[in-house]
């Protein structure tokens, strides 16, 4: 069945657990039903063959369990080894650029630093950039990893799903002509509110709005490359890491390319839902108007 894995502040303390309903299960609890120690945080269990036990408690009676609406609920992981994002992975959203349709993935990647939480503002150095947009994304973790992996691998290598936006600073983007600036300033990818393990990639769904208003809306089975396809091309060249963190590109429907554009605006909110997951909800915040 589907689990939350999560990682969340209560009581003043940083924590991680899984989430079945309307409760959190915390690491001291699943430790000890485990039997064995878990590392402190999330990202490490991720690392190790643990997280697999982890999940394979299911819903199973706990001892004890915190109310889920009395944690305050953060990024799920904050040290990713890589955070790696697709362009053009959807035939509308390369139309409304005016791009060709990619015949292998188009790559590039974001730092650890962009990582935001699921509820938490969007700080904008609006002295730097004054062009801030929208990219509502599905992401998941990889669990396992290693070199030219097989399709089989690849599927196994997918540890669950979560919601990102791939916040933009498109005058910077069109400066460099490149992408890496403008997609990695700090705070400027909201990921979580949790992995969810178990779902089926093919039931996902992806939606953005700002200020209420639905902008972006698309199937998982829209996209061009699907998850273990492009961990099967990146692991070519590439050694893959249990914790990178994936995002694999956005629909149609940015504010850069509507017409007429409608770019982010100090008070805005962006809220991006991965159908079968959960929804994060950051707002954009200038820094001169704070």
């Amino acid at each position: 069945m589907p689990m939350r894995l999560l990682s969340f502040v209560y009581g003043g303390r940083k924590d991680y657990g899984i989430s079945l309903d309307d409760e959190v299960v915390p690491s001291s609890e699943l430790s000890r039903v485990l039997g064995k120690p878990l590392p402190p945080t999330l990202d490490e269990l991720i690392g190790t063959p643990l997280v697999d036990e982890v999940v394979s408690l299911g819903s199973r009676a706990f001892e004890r369990s915190i109310k889920l609406e009395e944690v305050e609920i953060i990024r799920p992981i904050s040290n990713p080894p890589k955070i790696i994002c697709l362009g053009r992975n959807y035939a509308e959203h390369a139309a409304e650029t005016g791009s060709q349709l990619p015949s292998e993935p188009v790559i590039f990647m974001k730092p650890r630093t962009s990582l935001n939480d699921p509820f938490s503002d969007v700080l904008v150095p609006d002295d730097y950039t004054s062009e801030v947009d929208y990219e509502g994304e599905i992401a998941f973790v990889v669990k396992r990893g290693g070199r030219k992996l097989s399709e089989e691998e690849a599927r196994a290598s997918i540890l669950g799903y979560l919601a990102f936006n791939d916040v933009t600073a498109r005058d910077l983007q069109r400066r460099d002509k490149q992408w890496v600036r403008g997609k990695s300033l700090d705070g400027f990818a909201p990921i979580g509110p949790w992995i969810e393990v178990g779902v089926d990639f093919e039931e996902l769904g992806i939606f953005t709005w700002v200020n209420g208003e639905l902008r972006q809306r698309a199937s998982s089975g829209e996209m061009i490359f699907k998850p273990w396809e492009i961990l099967m091309v990146l692991s070519r060249g590439m050694t893959m890491e249990a914790g990178d963190l994936i995002a694999t590109g956005t629909p149609a429907g940015v504010g850069a390319f509507s017409d007429p554009p409608r770019l982010l605006r100090h008070g805005d909110l962006v809220e991006v839902e991965i159908w079968n997951v959960g929804r994060i909800r950051n707002r954009i915040v200038f820094e001169s108007l704070r």
